[in-house]
């Protein structure tokens, strides 16, 4: 019995002092500014809501909550809250698709077309071509967000999207360029469930969430709506919080929810080399693969305003930072923006999950937290993104002072001439009505978005959608002989910069 005391004594003794070391190594700014900063920048940007954990030497150093999950009410966000991570799925999609190579159930340079005979690709040189790791790493050929129009807030199932998607063009040659393709991510998912018999979701939960006690992160649709400990999602528009309607559709790409407190775990698990209670849950030789670059993005800057080398490697960016390593994601879309961060040489990760998509907190405190601990002295990134942002503001307003441009042209056809049907191979159809004196688009697949139609130009119209992330864009019109023709569609290039060309049928 003594001897077990003595025993636990100093098992205790040890716990105290490899925590006392962390603290120790635990720089000023986490310790004492971090709280402070992040609520003068929820003040600054209106975020309702935030949640961080940072992770070092296996230990977590600061996991915590602020503010509240809905706008005007005063349930508050915790460590447990989950929120729309976004396209932080992708690196649980990437880790997915290393390990199961690494369990020699799928070679990451077999040709996609080989696990997914369905998606048949008009171009057919491309479809013999595009492996597994070109899709993993956007070097496939496609432009960055080529496509995304019929993936955002669709009606499409999964099945029509990838359909139509088959049927655009590529605009690079393979492996030539950088193309940031959530469709790739789509291929990707769905060659998980051909290579392990699941759906990606339930696949992840089993293989990953589960044996992790990763209890917090869902993807399955009825999961996410039925949690109640969930953050509403906003934007703000004319400098007012704006509420944003629910839209869960689970993608590989992007759709996974998932709390401050689990994806701690998950950190930890990556920087410990894929361990977990001694269990090698990952191997190290998956996670140096998907950490290896495959695809050069380019100069990028960080906080600081420095150019750095970014390169894309398997679900992950990675970034040459002052002689370390990072490996990141970032998260964006209507009503959120997250990232996460490592640092594997430091054993150092970060997560910054927020429900406001108007911000720029996550980039700002994971660049002070990995100066802070990079012993670099850094300014206030926060308050220097203001500063840049308010000075732009005030250049825009000194252009502004010039004469006041003439009011929109008429269109030259008038605007009844656009009332009809039109039609795009790859699309489908949208429609435009008069609608109480207004010029209203609708699109047959996107059926809660609408748009007002005024005239710009005799030849453009501008295009102000009701749905945020669609924005408000300028739409050339096709007119031949006094009749209108066709006109070509954009949307914000958030959501995809490039048009869809519609001819008038009816």
């Amino acid at each position: 019995m003594k001897h077990l005391i003595l025993s636990t004594s100093c098992l205790l003794l040890q716990l105290v002092l490899i925590q006392g070391r962390c603290l120790a190594q635990t720089p000023d700014f986490v310790k004492d500014s971090l709280d402070a900063y992040v609520s003068r920048a929820m003040k600054t940007w209106q975020i309702p809501g935030v949640a961080i954990c940072i992770v070092k030497d296996g230990q977590i150093v600061h996991q915590k909550a602020y503010g509240i999950k809905r706008w005007g009410e005063p349930s508050k966000v915790d460590e447990h809250t989950v929120f729309p991570v976004a396209s932080i799925t992708k690196t649980f999609i990437g880790t997915a698709l290393v390990s199961l190579e690494a369990e020699k159930q799928v070679k990451l340079d077999q040709v996609l077309a080989e696990l997914l005979p369905s998606f048949q690709m008009e171009n057919k040189s491309y479809r013999t071509q595009i492996t597994v790791a070109d899709v993993l790493s956007h070097r496939s050929g496609w432009r960055t967000f080529q496509g995304d129009l019929l993936n955002t807030e669709s009606s499409l199932s999964e099945e029509q999207m990838l359909h139509k998607f088959a049927l655009l063009e590529p605009v690079f040659p393979i492996r030539t360029r950088f193309g940031y393709s959530n469709f790739g991510y789509m291929l990707a998912g769905k060659a998980i469930k051909t290579v392990s018999g699941h759906e990606w979701g339930p696949y992840l939960q089993t293989r990953f969430f589960e044996p992790l006690g990763m209890k917090r992160t869902l993807t399955q649709v009825q999961a996410i709506q039925t949690e109640t400990n969930r953050v509403k999602l906003h934007a703000i528009k004319d400098q007012q919080v704006q509420v944003l309607d629910d839209e869960i559709n689970p993608q590989a790409f992007g759709g996974i929810y998932a709390s401050a407190s689990d994806l701690g775990i998950w950190m930890k698990t990556l920087l410990e080399k894929g361990k977990i209670q001694e269990r090698q849950l990952i191997s190290e030789a998956a996670i140096q693969k998907m950490w290896t670059s495959h695809t050069i993005i380019g100069k990028d800057f960080a906080a600081d305003r420095n150019p750095y080398l970014k390169t894309y490697g398997l679900g992950w960016e990675i970034m040459q930072y002052h002689n370390h390593e990072i490996v990141q994601h970032n998260g964006a879309y209507a009503g959120t923006l997250t990232c996460i961060g490592l640092i594997p040489s430091l054993r150092l990760g970060i997560v910054v999950l927020t429900n406001q998509d108007g911000h720029m907190l996550h980039e700002a405190l994971k660049w002070q937290v990995f100066d802070a601990y990079l012993g670099k002295k850094a300014p206030d990134y926060v308050q220097n993104i203001v500063e840049r942002r308010q000075k732009r503001k005030l250049a825009a307003a000194a252009n502004s002072m010039e004469p006041p441009k003439a009011l929109p042209t008429p269109l030259e056809t008038g605007m009844d001439a656009l009332l009809g049907v039109y039609e795009n191979k790859v699309y489908g159809s949208v429609f435009i009505e008069k609608q109480q004196g207004l010029y209203i688009l609708r699109l047959e697949h996107h059926p809660k978005l609408r748009a007002e139609l005024t005239p710009n130009s005799t030849t453009t119209l501008t295009c102000t959608y009701n749905h945020p992330m669609f924005g408000k864009t300028k739409l050339p019109v096709d007119i031949v002989e006094g009749r209108v023709k066709g006109f070509t569609l954009f949307v914000d290039a958030f959501v995809e910069a490039e048009g869809y060309h519609f001819r008038k049928v009816k």
